[in-house]
C-alpha cells in the first residue's frame, strides 16, 4: 500500500506548511505545530500514518522552519492567533479539528485551546512545560533538572544566546538531540542537516529563543486570562518515558469536567522528549486510536 506524501506550501500570514492527505477525513482534519529547534519536517515520520483517513497540516510557528516572523511579538496569544487565523483562511471557519502540539508548539496550542476551543475537535500536547503551568523553581537546580531545562533559562537571556551559538548551530542541535533522545539516531543526519540548515538561516536563532524570551510573558497571559479557561473537547496528554512522562497529566486538566472521561494520559517507554520522532509508529497509533473516540 503506497503512503500519502506531503507538499510544502505557503498559506496566509507568511506560515509555511506541510499538507497532504485524505482531501475528506471521516473525523476531522489534523493540524499538526512543531517545536524547537525543529521544523514541520519534524513530524515527517508521523505524517504518512495520519493522512491515510485525514486532511493534514504541518505548521511551522513563526519564525521557525519557512515561516515568517511574528510581527508582533512571540507570547503564546500573540502566535496562536496567528495560526488559528492562518488555518481557518485555509479551511474555512466552519471547519473543527484535531490539534496536534509539540514542545514550543505546544505552549502555543494551549493558549489556542483557551481562546479558540468551538474550532477544536481535540487537542493533544506532546512532552513540554506549559508556561504558567511549570512549578516554580529554585536555583541551583539539581543536576538531572538542569539538564531537561536549562533551555529555559539560557535561550531567555538577551544577545548572548545569539554571540555563543553563532557558527555553531550544529555543535548545539547535535548536543540537543543527543541529550533528549533515548534513541538519537532516529533524529538522523540527513534531518539535522535540515534543522541545521534552518537555523542557520539569519535571524533563525533569534526567532526561536523569543519563544523562551516571551515565556515570561505568556505564563502571566496563562495566569490572568486563561487560568480558568475549560474547553469541552477530549484533551490527549503524551509524554516520553524519559523526559516529562507523567507530569504531562497536568494538561488534562485544561478540559471541562464532563469530558475528562475521554481525555488520556499515554507515557510513551523507551523514549526521551522528541517523541514524534524517537516512536513515531507509536505516537501516530496513539494519536489515531485517541482522535477516533472523538467523532
Amino acid at each position: 500500500m503506497s503512503h500519502p506524501t506531503y507538499t510544502s506550501k505557503s498559506l496566509t500570514n507568511g506560515i509555511h506548511a506541510l499538507t497532504g492527505g485524505a482531501n475528506k477525513g471521516t473525523s476531522g482534519p489534523i493540524i499538526c505545530l512543531a517545536g524547537w529547534p525543529q521544523t514541520a519536517e519534524s513530524f515527517a515520520e508521523v505524517f504518512p500514518l495520519l493522512a491515510q483517513d485525514h486532511h493534514v497540516l504541518i505548521l511551522d510557528p513563526p519564525g521557525l522552519g519557512s515561516s515568517a516572523p511574528s510581527p508582533k511579538d512571540y507570547t503564546t496569544k500573540t502566535i496562536s492567533n496567528i495560526l488559528a487565523a492562518t488555518v481557518s483562511a485555509e479551511l474555512g471557519d466552519q471547519t473543527k479539528y484535531h490539534l496536534i502540539a509539540h514542545d514550543i508548539g505546544a505552549w502555543i496550542a494551549y493558549a489556542w485551546a483557551c481562546q479558540f476551543p468551538t474550532s477544536l475537535l481535540s487537542v493533544t500536547f506532546i512532552d513540554a512545560g506549559i508556561p504558567g503551568l511549570l512549578p516554580p523553581l529554585q536555583f541551583p537546580l539539581p543536576d538531572a533538572t538542569n539538564l531537561r531545562l536549562w533551555q529555559f533559562s539560557f535561550n531567555a537571556l538577551p544577545e548572548l544566546p545569539e554571540i555563543l551559538t553563532a557558527g555553531k548551530e550544529r555543535q548545539l542541535l547535535d548536543w540537543f538531540f543527543d541529550l533528549k533522545c533515548v534513541h538519537p539516531g532516529r533524529i538522523t543526519r540527513a534531518k539535522r542537516d535540515h534543522y541545521v540548515a534552518s537555523y542557520s538561516k539569519p535571524g533563525a536563532m533569534t526567532n526561536g529563543f523569543n519563544y523562551y524570551r516571551a515565556f515570561a510573558g505568556s505564563a502571566r497571559q496563562y495566569v490572568d486570562e486563561f487560568s480558568q479557561v475549560k474547553i469541552d473537547v477530549p484533551v490527549l496528554a503524551i509524554g516520553g518515558e524519559k523526559a516529562m512522562g507523567s507530569a504531562m497529566k497536568i494538561v488534562l486538566g485544561i478540559a471541562e469536567a464532563e469530558v475528562q472521561s475521554r481525555s488520556k494520559l499515554v507515557i510513551v517507554e523507551d523514549c526521551g522528549h522528541f517523541v514524534p520522532e524517537e516512536q513515531p509508529k507509536i505516537t501516530a497509533r496513539e494519536i489515531l486510536a485517541f482522535i477516533g473516540t472523538c467523532r
